[in-house]
């Protein structure tokens, strides 16, 4: 494959890690404008989620369903947090999530966050960020770095994300309210699961170049 299809391939993945990441953030009405902004003829992941974006007037009830999903106060009907479905009896703030915030805290990214390190819309906006590190390295000719950053991807979906991802959309898909809510999370579901077997599939190193 050569580099220029490879990087436009790989910029298209490190955007879909981005745009899914924004979705599990309170919804408001600056949500509704970039999703409405959107190129739609990037992949099916942008198409899908543009097809269901609610009008504005409807964000009081996007919002409802958002918090009823993820943020309580009467128990959440889809824990967005990794360490419910990874540690025992679901104990949150638990080893998980420890090891995600050493994850970060090794990328020197700020780890002073008002989540937990291992809520669902931070580790989909860490697989951006790994992508896009993977992406600078492949121009500025360091493929070993480039091979590097693919590694943390995969071991990143491998012992979190990848993980715990089927279980908590199918909670979205059981619970949710609204239409926008249960596309996001199919589309979630099968983007990640999907990244991940072409990432054990596909090695960078197989990269041809020009």
């Amino acid at each position: 494959m050569k580099t220029k299809v490879f990087l436009s391939q790989e910029e298209c993945r490190g955007d879909s890690y981005k745009l899914l990441s924004e979705c599990y953030y309170l919804p408001d009405e600056g949500l509704i404008k970039r999703l409405r902004s959107l190129d739609t003829s990037k992949d099916a992941l942008h198409l899908g989620i543009v097809k269901n974006i609610p009008e504005t007037s409807d964000i009081d009830s996007l919002v409802i369903d958002y918090s009823k999903l993820f943020v309580g106060p009467y128990g959440l009907l889809a824990p967005p947090y990794g360490s419910i479905y990874l540690e025992h009896m679901g104990r949150v703030m638990g080893d998980s999530t420890v090891d995600v915030r050493n994850k970060y805290a090794e990328e020197g990214l700020n780890v002073s966050l008002k989540e937990a390190p291992d809520h669902i819309a931070i580790e989909l906006e860490f697989m951006y960020f790994l992508v896009f590190k993977q992406i600078e390295a492949i121009r500025n000719h360091d493929l070993e770095k480039a091979v590097l950053y693919q590694r943390k991807q995969r071991a990143f979906l491998e012992t979190h994300l990848g993980i715990w991802i089927s279980d908590f959309t199918d909670n979205i898909l059981s619970n949710a309210e609204t239409a926008f809510y249960k596309k996001v999370a199919s589309l979630t579901k099968s983007f990640v699961i999907e990244d991940l077997k072409s990432l054990s599939s596909t090695p960078l190193f197989a990269l041809q170049h020009p």
